[in-house]
């Protein structure tokens, strides 16, 4: 009987210690979020646009972005960057510059027979003021045209060149 009491006990301690760590945790949330209302969680967020930056207020986001790779993983990465970065700052391209510069085996995401799943998605971004920039050295390289391209996309002499350039201007290098 005793040993029943004793275990029963040394449960009901344990009980009471997962409870009071489950009460802090709330309250650490709580401490770091703010008061606890709806509006203070994260899956607020997922419905609910962020407000940008305060840092960015009176500045313009310059951002470069390079894809060199033939993945379409790092394709779909690239995109859903920009498309964050975009709707973060909302649908006014005045407050952002953000240019995709591709070479090398990345040249196929802007080329028309290896890519046709992303044109539209790339197109509806180059209308809110996407930059995409394709190396004339790379096309060189793989006897590509112009006309092999997309139409919203512009050559630059080297892609490498046109990174560092922008770079100088004070744009952030971001690579998926």
């Amino acid at each position: 009987m005793k040993k029943n009491i004793l275990f029963l006990s040394i449960i009901a301690v344990f009980a009471l210690i997962i409870a009071s760590l489950s009460s802090y945790g709330n309250n650490a949330y709580a401490l770091k979020y703010g008061p606890s209302s709806y509006s203070s969680y994260p899956a607020y967020y997922n419905t609910h646009r962020l407000p940008p930056p305060a840092f960015f207020k009176h500045k313009v986001f310059k951002m470069v972005v390079e894809v060199d790779s033939a993945n379409p993983k790092v394709w779909r990465q690239t995109i859903n960057n920009v498309r964050n970065v975009m709707a973060t700052f909302g649908d006014n391209p005045f407050k952002y510059s953000i240019e995709i510069v591709v070479f090398g085996p990345g040249l196929k995401l802007f080329m028309k027979k290896f890519d046709k799943k992303n044109e539209p998605i790339l197109q509806s971004l180059a209308v809110y003021g996407l930059m995409l920039r394709a190396c004339h050295n790379t096309m060189l390289h793989f006897h590509a045209t112009t006309e092999s391209l997309f139409p919203f996309v512009k050559v630059v002499p080297a892609g490498v060149v046109e990174i560092v350039r922008r770079e100088t201007q004070g744009y952030s290098f971001l690579k998926p």
